[in-house]
Parts: structure tokens; C-alpha cells; sequence
């Protein structure tokens, strides 16, 4: 058989040839690409033709052209994160182009950030642009000035609620538990009382062991809350929290734990000129307890709140929290300070929170006069999900950890008169759906879970909880 010697010139032609052929077939076939997505765009279909713009943008990201189709179509299918990131590809190429500010306007005040979204449209008018832009450009304007005027609005709501619900250990104990009410040094000379007829066998109920056991009950529960918003100026503004609450048990074991909350929080808010925003919160609870409803706990409180936004659409939020607590028995009094920041990152069809706490809390008195364990350090960790169903419904899910760590050895009935180390490792889930039938009228149902594992068995258990409830909204 006769060979075939290809020269190097003619190697490189062919080669080019091919790779010409190649890249003129993927051109046609973008080109294709984008004009059924324009199209499906024009029928109404946005969803469709974000998907198809999306397939190929491993290929042709990078591309002014191709991110800036891509970023309005998926500004118009609500994928708002990312049009930005394609959008500001777009701007790190070519600076100037003004399409895709003018979108990249849009999706910001889809996200509500109404500095971004001016000094966006500053960049835009330096740009001169033609009379069709600028006329986009009045109309933003427009809407930013009457998201402002409504912000300037006092603005007042107020709803009143009720629940029924299911709670599988009330008082969260481990299960049906023993202890001997008396140290051992006392349980003898009891015994040799008893020996000796001194004490009858069968004497006071005192001495005997004492049973705590774990009862579920069901509840319900009303709740009253009000939010005001009172404008000060265009960037600051006083709001109002003020809720009231009542929880009973059914069983006769639970009422103990039957509570009334009563709780009032004035703050105010500044919005900064870069956009962050930071609040302060002072606040009073008053709780009272028991079958009698008794006075339980008096709190003062002051927190704050510094929030601003990162990234194209997240916001991280940093809170710092001094409370007092003076309850009925004095033994229990503490103060506490909190440290806390939280992060909310919204995806395509959700929305994520993270979140991270560390704290401490410092008992009052010393010795036998303050709570069993002293002080505590606690540090918690946890993360949500939120995920809209259409326009009326909500899923929304948590779980956290937490770690809680007594700073004094334990020496009491819950420990057996052992000076025990106290320390609780605690889960938590929650699941809740929420249902807006109308205007006036929410239904929410939910489920939270915990299990507390401590190194004093006493204070081990398992806590659920269900509930359904319905809330109307003036």
C-alpha cells in the first residue's frame, strides 16, 4: 500500500480548517440558543429560557454578550443572585456596558437595596445614555422614592392567635427517676432512727424517695402581639415590639409549668449612608408561673444589632446581648451576656440561615446562696431553610446545637450528693408549615424535637413537641 505524507504547512491548514469549522458550528448553535430563548422569553416562558441559557453556560460564561442574555434571563425567571454574578462578569469585562447596569438596577431593588441600586443609577448617568435609558432610569427613581415615602409611613400590626398543642415531657425530665431526698450522712442517721423504733418505718412521705417521672399533656395556648414602625427622618425610625402570652396545661402534673409572659421592646434604628443599618433594643419581660400563676421572673435586657449586606444579596447580621434576671427565688438570679451573628443567604427557591452564639451567664450570690452550678458558659451553632410554596405557604426548618457548661460542681438532690461536673449536650429540629389563607388569617402547624444529653442523669430527656395554630392579622 502506498503511504500518505501530509507536509507540515498542509497539517497546520487542515487543522485550522477544522478548529474554523468547529467554532463557526458552536456560534450558530449559541446563536440558535439564544434566539429560542428570546423567543420562549416573548411567549411568557421565562423559566424555560433561563434553563436554556443556564445549559450552556460552562462554554460560553465569560462572554459579555452571552452573561449579559444571561443575566436577564434569569432575572426574569427570580434567580436575583444570579443575574448579579453573571451581570458583574459582564461589568469586569466591559465597564461601560449600560444594559447590564440598568439590569443589574432591577435585581437590586428586587433585593430591596436601594443604595446599591442609586449608585448603580450614578454610574448610569455618567454614562450619558440614550432617552429610552434614561427614561428606565426616571422610573427607578420613582420607585426608590416611593419605597422611601412608604417607609416614612408609621406603620402599625397587631395580631391576636391561638394554638393547641401536644408536649410529651412538659417538664423535661429524663424518665421515672428515684432520688433519695436526704445526703447519706442523714440517710444514716434516719436508718439507725428506724432501727432503733425511733421512726416508724412508714413515717413522713419527706423521707421517703422521691419519683420524678415525665408526663405529657396537652396545651393551648393565646398570644397578642403588636410591631410599630415610627419614622424619624429618611434614615432613621423608632419601632415597637409588644407581646402578651399564656400557656396551660391540661394534666394536673404539668401545671407547674403553665406560664403568662408579658414583654415590651422599644428600639431605635439607623440606617448608615454606606447601607448598614444598626439597631438598639432595650427590653422588660414580666413572667409569672405555677397553678397560681405566682410571680416567676422579671428581665431587663439590652441588645444590638449591626446588619449590612454581603456578597451580591446575603446579610449578616452581629448581635450583642446584656440581660438581668431576678426571679422569685432569689437562688436563681443571674445575669447573662450573648454574642451572636447570623447569616441569611437567599438561593434560587430558598432561603438559608446560618448561625453562631457563644455566651455566658453569672450567677448572683456565693456558696449555697446562688443557683446549684454556679456560672455557665454556653456556645450554640445552627442553620434554617426557608422554601416559599407559590405566593401563600412557607416550610420552614431548623436544627441547632448547643453546649452548656456549669463552672461549679453540683452537690444536691439532682446529682445524689455527689459533687458532680454539670455539663449538656443539646439537638434541636424544628419543622414548621405556614399558610396564609388570606389578608387577615394564617395557619401555622409545628414540630420541634430535643434531646439533652447531660453528664448529671438527672437532667437527660427527650422533648417533643406539636402544635397547630391559627392567627388573625389586622
Amino acid at each position: 500500500m502506498r503511504s500518505i505524507t501530509v507536509r507540515p504547512f498542509r497539517l497546520y491548514c487542515l487543522l485550522s480548517i477544522a478548529l474554523g469549522l468547529l467554532l463557526t458550528t458552536q456560534a450558530h448553535a449559541y446563536e440558535d440558543t439564544l434566539q429560542n430563548a428570546r423567543q420562549m422569553l416573548e411567549q411568557g416562558d421565562a423559566n424555560a429560557a433561563y434553563a436554556s441559557m443556564k445549559a450552556v453556560e460552562v462554554d460560553r460564561s465569560g462572554e459579555p454578550e452571552f452573561d449579559y442574555w444571561l443575566g436577564v434571563f434569569a432575572l426574569r425567571a427570580g434567580d436575583v443572585s444570579h443575574a448579579l454574578i453573571a451581570l458583574d462578569r459582564v461589568l469586569i469585562a466591559a465597564p461601560e456596558h449600560a444594559g447590564a447596569r440598568m439590569e443589574r438596577v432591577a435585581a437590586l431593588l428586587q433585593l430591596d437595596q436601594r443604595r446599591a441600586a442609586e449608585e448603580e443609577i450614578e454610574r448610569l448617568e455618567a454614562l450619558s445614555p440614550p432617552p429610552e435609558a434614561q427614561a428606565a432610569i426616571r422610573r427607578f427613581k420613582e420607585v426608590i422614592k416611593q419605597r422611601r415615602g412608604e417607609d416614612n409611613d408609621p406603620q402599625h400590626n397587631l395580631s391576636v392567635g391561638v394554638a393547641l398543642g401536644y408536649d410529651s415531657n412538659p417538664q423535661r425530665y429524663s424518665r421515672d427517676i428515684e432520688l433519695d431526698p436526704l445526703p447519706p450522712s442523714l440517710r444514716d442517721v434516719v436508718d439507725q432512727l428506724i432501727d432503733s423504733g425511733a421512726l416508724e418505718p412508714d413515717g413522713p412521705n419527706q423521707l421517703d424517695d422521691i419519683t420524678f417521672a415525665s408526663r405529657s399533656s396537652l396545651y393551648h395556648r393565646l398570644q397578642a402581639n403588636y410591631r410599630g414602625r415610627y419614622p424619624i427622618d429618611e434614615r432613621s425610625r423608632w419601632l415597637l415590639d409588644a407581646t402578651a402570652q399564656t400557656q396551660r396545661y391540661t394534666q394536673d402534673s404539668a401545671e407547674e409549668i403553665d406560664l403568662t409572659l408579658l414583654q415590651l421592646a422599644p428600639a431605635y434604628q439607623r440606617e448608615l449612608s454606606n447601607g448598614h443599618t444598626w439597631t438598639l433594643q432595650p427590653n422588660v419581660l414580666q413572667g409569672w408561673g405555677g397553678a397560681n400563676q405566682d410571680p416567676l421572673l422579671t428581665r431587663w435586657g439590652l441588645s444590638g444589632h449591626y446588619a449590612y449586606t454581603v456578597g451580591t444579596d446575603s446579610q449578616l447580621t452581629w448581635q450583642l446581648r446584656a440581660q438581668r434576671n431576678d426571679f422569685d427565688n432569689a437562688l436563681s438570679d443571674y445575669d447573662a451576656g450573648r454574642l451572636g451573628v447570623e447569616l441569611t443567604t437567599p438561593l434560587t427557591h430558598v432561603n438559608v440561615r446560618w448561625q453562631a452564639r457563644v455566651g455566658k451567664e453569672w450567677a448572683r450570690g456565693t456558696g449555697n446562696q446562688q443557683r446549684a452550678g454556679g456560672d455557665l458558659n454556653h456556645w450554640q451553632v445552627g442553620m434554617g431553610l426557608d422554601v416559599p410554596i407559590g405566593n401563600r405557604q412557607l416550610i420552614r426548618g431548623d436544627v441547632g446545637y448547643r453546649e452548656r457548661n456549669y463552672q461549679d460542681d453540683v452537690n444536691n438532690i439532682t446529682s445524689r450528693y455527689q459533687p458532680t461536673a454539670r455539663e449538656e449536650q443539646i439537638w434541636e429540629a424544628r419543622l414548621s408549615w405556614l399558610y396564609q389563607l388570606n389578608r387577615h388569617w394564617l395557619v401555622e402547624t409545628s414540630a420541634n424535637y430535643e434531646q439533652r444529653d447531660a453528664t448529671i442523669e438527672f437532667y437527660d430527656s427527650t422533648r417533643l413537641q406539636t402544635q397547630v395554630g391559627v392567627r388573625y392579622l389586622f
